[in-house]
């Protein structure tokens, strides 16, 4: 079962050499995290450009789902895997 979070809150993401995420901070917690899955998205660039790396990640408490916004560089948590 997965929860997709409406409001698509800011994280702090710490990324490694390579800019691939390696932890998250959200909610006062910061959680370790490994890469399961990367993919990028680009829509409708003649009207809103839109870019998003998004990456499933687990850690020892979550796996989530979460996206760097090409156009702005902010990191965002998008879904929460039970």
């Amino acid at each position: 079962m997965t929860r997709l979070l409406g409001e698509l809150p800011l994280i702090d993401v710490d990324l490694d050499t390579l800019g691939r995420p390696v932890a998250l901070r959200w909610a006062g917690r910061r959680e370790r995290v490994t890469v399961c899955n990367h993919w990028r998205i680009e829509q409708e660039w003649w009207r809103r450009p839109l870019r998003r790396d998004y990456y499933k990640v687990a850690g020892d408490r979550l796996l989530a789902l979460i996206f760097r916004d090409g156009v702005d560089g902010s990191w965002h948590l998008e879904r929460l895997f039970d």
